[in-house]
């Protein structure tokens, strides 16, 4: 499969954007950080910076594809940022940063967050996915019962003035 040339400029600044958000995430940990208020404000905003940079890419690669150019509703950006808002799931704030194995070298630590983070991430944008899929699938079938509702009052329409127009025209 083919990508088109804005597709493959869309994939390589998203990808350059996040090497950017893991190397801003690897400087931060070049000084231990002070404890778990600092790790956990850390993954906070890598998680945030994966999630705009992400929408971002979803509303730029929209624009290429859509026909007017036009970017995504603000409703539909709304939505997208409220189902991708930090939840409970990720369970990080549960860790007992304070009961770590001492043996784990603090990189292993940051390592092991980054990795849990990474797959939260994965839950989330497949979560998205999903419901997105089921939202369009809804539209649509919304969307062709209308059209079908229309169509069949034009049909009559046609129809009566068909059989409207016989009558005029045989009298």
């Amino acid at each position: 499969m083919g990508f088109s040339k804005p597709d493959k400029d869309l994939n390589e600044g998203l990808r350059l954007e996040l090497h950017r958000l893991v190397d801003n995430y690897c400087d931060r940990h070049q000084n231990e950080p002070e404890g778990e208020d600092q790790e956990w404000v850390v993954l906070q905003e890598l998680e945030d910076g994966f999630n705009e940079v992400l929408l971002n890419t979803v509303d730029l690669s929209y624009q290429n594809d859509s026909q007017d150019s036009s970017p995504l509703l603000p409703e539909v950006r709304q939505e997208l940022r409220s189902r991708l808002r930090r939840s409970p799931v990720i369970s990080l704030e549960d860790q007992d940063f304070e009961s770590w194995d001492p043996r784990e070298s603090f990189s292993d630590r940051v390592l092991r967050f980054f990795q849990r983070l990474l797959g939260y991430l994965l839950q989330k944008w497949r979560a998205l996915l999903a419901w997105l899929r089921r939202a369009v699938a809804a539209g649509m079938r919304a969307l062709c019962c209308a059209v079908e509702t229309v169509w069949s009052v034009f049909q009559d329409f046609c129809s009566f003035m068909a059989q409207a127009l016989g009558f005029t025209i045989q009298a």
